[in-house]
C-alpha cells in the first residue's frame, strides 16, 4: 500500500477521534446511553450486516479466531514471565497488553483498508479478544468466571447468526436488511467519538511502565501474530486482518474493567491513551508493511 492511501485510510479515524477529544474537553457529557447504543444496538447491527451477506467462510473464521486466541494467550504467558521475574503483583496489566482496541479502533481501519471483506474478518478477531476479556481477563481480576459477562454481550449472538447466513447462503430481504444496515452504520464515528471522549478523562501514571506495556502491546502483538502466520502458512487478506488487529492499540475496555475491580486502573488507563497515541505512528506503518 502506497503513502497516499495510507493517509486516506488513517486520517477520517484519528480525525474523528480528535473531534470527540476536543468535546471531551470542552464539554463534559453523560456518555453512558451513547456507550450502550452502540454495545447493544447499533455494533450488533454493524455486525450482522458485515458479516451476513460476507464471503467469509469456515477456514478464514477458524484461522483468525485461532491465531487471535493464540496471540492473547501467547502475550499474557509473556507478561507472567515478566511479572514473577520482577516479582510484580499488578495485574491488571493482563488485560490492556493481551488484547488490543480491536472494535472501536480496528473496525474503521479494516473497513477503510480492506472495505467489508476486511470488516467482516476483522470482526471475528474482536469476537475473540471480546470472549478473552470477559473470561479469562475477569477471571484474572476477580479470581471469579466471567462466562456470564459473555453471555450478556450482543455481540457473540450477532456474530453467530450472522455467521449462519453467511455460511448456509441464507438470503436477507432488503426490506429487512437495509433498517440493519442503516442502524450498523451509525457504529464507527460514534464509537470513534466515544473513544477521543474517553480519552480525556486518564491521567498519565508511571510513564516508564506505561510506555513499555504499550510497546508490549503493539510491537510484541504484531511479532507473535507475524510468527503465527509464518508457522500456519496464512496468507491473503486473512493474514492482513490478522496483523492489523493483533497491533492495535490497547483495549478501552480494559481501563474500564481494571476501573470496575479496582485493579491498578491508573496505570492500565495510562497504557490506553499512551498505546492509542502511538497507533497514530504505528497503524500506518503497518498498513504500508502489508
Amino acid at each position: 500500500m502506497s503513502f497516499n492511501p495510507i493517509l486516506q485510510t488513517v486520517t477520517p479515524v484519528f480525525l474523528i477521534i480528535l473531534v470527540g477529544f476536543i468535546i471531551g474537553k470542552l464539554k463534559k457529557l453523560n456518555i453512558n446511553p451513547l456507550t450502550d447504543l452502540v454495545v447493544y444496538i447499533a455494533g450488533p447491527c454493524l455486525i450482522f450486516s458485515a458479516i451476513s451477506r460476507s464471503d467469509i467462510n469456515l477456514t478464514d473464521f477458524t484461522a483468525i479466531f485461532t491465531i487471535a486466541i493464540a496471540v492473547i494467550l501467547i502475550l499474557a504467558l509473556i507478561l507472567f514471565i515478566i511479572l514473577k521475574l520482577s516479582r510484580s503483583k499488578k495485574l491488571g496489566l493482563y488485560l490492556p497488553i493481551s488484547v488490543g482496541n480491536t472494535g472501536y479502533l480496528g473496525y474503521p481501519i479494516a473497513l477503510f483498508a480492506f472495505g467489508t471483506a476486511g470488516l467482516s474478518r476483522a470482526v471475528v478477531y474482536d469476537m475473540a479478544g471480546s470472549l478473552m476479556l470477559f473470561s479469562l481477563g475477569i477471571y484474572i481480576l476477580t479470581n471469579k468466571q466471567g462466562i456470564k459477562e459473555v453471555l450478556k454481550v450482543p455481540l457473540v449472538y450477532s456474530v453467530i447468526i450472522g455467521l449462519l447466513f453467511s455460511l448456509l447462503k441464507l438470503p436477507v430481504p432488503d426490506a429487512i436488511f437495509k433498517p440493519i444496515e442503516m442502524v450498523g452504520a451509525i457504529t464507527i464515528p460514534l464509537a470513534l467519538l466515544l473513544l477521543g471522549y474517553k480519552l480525556t478523562t486518564i491521567k498519565i501514571n508511571s510513564i516508564k511502565i506505561a510506555m513499555l506495556a504499550s510497546l508490549m502491546r503493539i510491537i510484541g502483538g504484531f511479532l507473535v501474530a507475524l510468527i503465527l502466520i509464518k508457522i500456519f502458512s496464512i496468507t491473503g487478506l486473512v493474514k492482513n486482518i490478522i496483523l492489523l488487529q493483533s497491533a492495535m492499540p490497547s483495549a478501552v475496555m480494559s481501563m474500564i474493567l481494571t476501573t470496575k475491580y479496582n485493579k491498578d486502573s491508573e496505570l492500565v488507563a495510562s497504557i490506553v491513551f499512551l498505546s492509542t497515541v502511538l497507533s497514530i505512528l504505528s497503524i500506518p506503518l503497518i498498513l504500508w508493511f502489508l
